[in-house]
């Protein structure tokens, strides 16, 4: 995989479009914006001025979309918290025809995957997986020193692997998914129970006069820190959860590392004690797994993608390469 080249990279979040400039692997540039609430229209807009603005012009786009695309139309086809009729939506000959380069699309997980694995936690590995845990769950395969990416671009969606038969229902629709007990969400359900009935005073503590409207992953994590056994439980049990989950994709695709990073990767601390006593579980079958807190942070997706950008470019150079000596 190639890293040589000017590629510009972009993260469109629910809330924040992150942006970064790579040359040659290393960030140059980087910031962010609002994420427009007004339309499909007004972002379309945004991201053709951001493009626009980059002075040289990038060799090739690489654009991190928080749903299912299709790499091979480079359509999108559906995202669920961006305002606006996402389906079927031609993103990428939008953006083609503002900027004269290429763009390229992949969901905002695999671009996650594609930062870490090349320079992040995940470096030198050949075969991992990425989970990052926010809302949800999402996730990446890398294999043989790639990261997967398919056409309807769901490979290593973790967050929709079952995980309880007789779970919670899903907002995919499925039962037990692992992001119905794995996720910030699932945390902050859990832990409003206990907020409710003030069985956790440590937490009641730590939220202060504000209650619930300040229960995230961030004052769970605090709580924790405090010893609140409430807090410490439910990090646990996500941590043996995610393990699970993790330990059969190791065995099924013969991965040696899991990395995790998002939004409640700072509450790693919490999660892994039991995440990697769930993983052990597993080497007896896989060999032992290496368990890794992500590196790059908030702006790993739009590093990603750019990194992606370069990667597609130089698969396209090849194959143009390739017919020319058929020739």
């Amino acid at each position: 995989m190639t890293t040589r080249g000017r590629f510009l990279g972009i993260d469109v979040g629910g809330t924040r479009v992150k942006w970064s400039l790579v040359e040659d692997a290393n960030v140059v540039a980087s910031g962010d914006v609002p994420t427009p609430r007004e339309g499909g229209g007004v972002l379309i807009n945004l991201l053709k001025d951001l493009t626009a603005s980059m002075d040289p012009a990038p060799s090739a786009i690489g654009l991190a979309l928080p749903g299912l695309v299709n790499t091979r139309t480079k359509s999108t086809v559906f995202i669920p918290n961006i305002p606006g009729n996402w389906k079927n939506f031609p993103i990428a000959a939008e953006l083609e025809s503002a900027s004269g380069v290429p763009v390229f699309i992949l969901n905002d997980a695999r671009a996650f995957g594609h930062a870490e694995l090349i320079i992040g936690a995940g470096r030198g590995e050949k075969n991992a997986l990425f989970l990052t845990l926010g809302t949800g769950v999402g996730g990446a395969i890398a294999r043989n020193g790639q990261v997967l990416v398919g056409e309807i671009d769901s490979i290593g969606e973790m967050g929709h692997v079952n995980i309880d038969a007789a779970g919670e229902i899903c907002g995919c629709g499925g039962i037990g998914c692992l992001e119905t007990v794995a996720s910030g969400s699932a945390l902050v359900g859990h832990m409003t129970r206990a907020a409710l009935t003030s069985v956790s005073p440590v937490l009641t503590s730590v939220l202060g006069d504000r209650g619930l409207t300040a229960l995230t992953p961030e004052s769970i994590s605090r709580a924790a820190d405090m010893k609140d056994p409430w807090a410490l439980a439910a990090f646990e049990n996500i941590g043996r959860y995610l393990g699970l989950a993790a330990g059969t994709a190791c065995v099924l695709m013969q991965l040696s590392c899991v990395v995790v990073g998002g939004g409640m990767s700072g509450a790693f601390r919490h999660i892994a004690p039991s995440m990697k006593a769930a993983l052990s579980e597993r080497a007896t079958v896989t060999g032992p797994i290496a368990l890794h807190q992500a590196q790059l942070g908030p702006e790993s997706g739009s590093v990603g993608a750019a990194l992606y950008a370069g990667i597609r470019t130089e698969q396209q150079s090849n194959q143009l390469f390739s017919q020319d000596l058929a020739l």
